[in-house]
């Protein structure tokens, strides 16, 4: 079934969005252009001989591999990144904060002091009566 305009445009907008806006896509189609430039010098100037020219299909490959990679951009959403970044950031930060403060942690958590290092005490050795 046929859509409506309204729907077809609907359905183009993030396409033409990303056509628009991403710098990747944009520096695909400038390489794309400056390939087919490099087509279009080399061809005039080698008139006849520009079909069997190497450097010719050269340029004409990269393009439309250049092509291909904007189109591809285009037609598949931008992923989110930075996802796990932000998860890893915040457990490190509590981490942090969890390790600086290790003696206020242990004390909440025991639900009392936390137990401090005693000093070691000099007590003398008691004397063994030998018989």
């Amino acid at each position: 079934m046929a859509k409506s305009k309204k729907q077809q445009v609907k359905a183009a907008r993030p396409y033409v969005d990303r056509l628009i806006n991403d710098s990747r896509v944009h520096r695909e189609l400038s390489a794309a252009g400056g390939h087919l430039q490099q087509v279009y010098y080399r061809a005039r100037r080698r008139k006849a001989k520009a079909a069997e020219d190497k450097k010719v299909y050269a340029h004409i490959r990269e393009s439309v591999v250049a092509l291909r990679k904007a189109g591809e951009r285009v037609a598949k959403p931008p992923r989110r990144r930075g996802g796990k970044v932000l998860v890893l950031a915040l457990v490190a930060g509590a981490a942090a904060v969890l390790f600086t403060n290790k003696d206020k942690v242990a004390g909440a958590l025991g639900g009392g002091e936390a137990p401090q290092p005693s000093a070691p005490t000099t007590t003398p050795d008691p004397v063994v009566a030998t018989a």
